[in-house]
């Protein structure tokens, strides 16, 4: 299964999202890094320097070639060129590009996850072409609230060209329930979730500092602090996807 996590917001918790994902499902997981800022690359290990998804979807490289092998396991790395995306490609290549290029690896793996960048261009037309699944990590404010709406309007796009494009739901992140505010809110998110016709998981990412240190010391949160908090709730969030 490939799975995109998306959102047109910024600072939606997609990269720690898609690290948890990508660390600790069950079977083997390719991480790819669709983000010119290349955040999941640095906390996954990776090389940017090295050949990654810009040389692969622009057919300077083979998928095989681009696969780098790291502590946590397996990614296509991203690099400031993949800024270049928009102007590289047109035609059917501008939305199918990633597709094409990832297609002899989907049978290597059992899950590939997709960090996309917070943006609607290119390479988010890109993910959602080539996935099966989108997740999106969403914080309860009403400006998350604006950016899920354009969201789904571009996923409905999408599913006219990829039939098989669903939405596995709105993930709340950076929870916290403990005022009023943040408890209306998420109410008003899910009502409206509901009425969008889109699920929201059962399962909430609870903030927490251990996150940021995991990231900063390039590990995964499961290996770095397994007891916090953010961990415990990636584990159930795994556990309800079914990876």
């Amino acid at each position: 299964m490939i799975i995109a996590i998306a959102n047109q917001k910024g600072g939606q918790a997609k990269t720690t999202t898609a690290q948890a994902l990508a660390t600790g499902s069950k079977g083997k997981t390719l991480a790819i890094d669709l983000d010119p800022q290349s955040n999941l690359t640095f906390s996954m290990g990776g090389n940017g320097a090295d050949v990654g998804v810009y040389e692969l979807i622009t057919g300077q490289t083979t998928a095989g070639q681009t696969v780098q092998h790291t502590k946590q396991g397996d990614i296509i790395t991203a690099s400031a060129s993949l800024a270049l995306a928009d102007t590289t490609f047109t035609g059917k290549e501008r939305t199918d590009a990633l597709k094409a290029a990832i297609k002899p690896l989907r049978s290597k793996y059992d899950h590939i996850i997709i960090d996309c960048p917070p943006t609607l261009n290119t390479l988010l037309l890109n993910a959602l072409e080539a996935a099966d699944m989108v997740i999106i990590p969403l914080t309860a404010d009403m400006y998350a609230l604006q950016g899920l709406y354009q969201l789904t309007q571009t996923i409905r796009t999408r599913q006219k060209s990829n039939k098989g494009l669903v939405i596995g739901g709105v993930l709340f992140v950076k929870h916290n329930t403990r005022t009023i505010l943040a408890r209306d809110l998420t109410d008003v998110i899910t009502d409206k979730c509901r009425e969008l016709d889109i699920p929201v998981y059962k399962t909430t990412i609870r903030e927490g500092v251990a996150i940021r240190e995991a990231q900063t010391q390039r590990e995964s949160i499961f290996d770095y602090a397994p007891r916090s908090n953010p961990a415990k709730d990636y584990k159930q969030l795994i556990k309800e996807i079914g990876l």
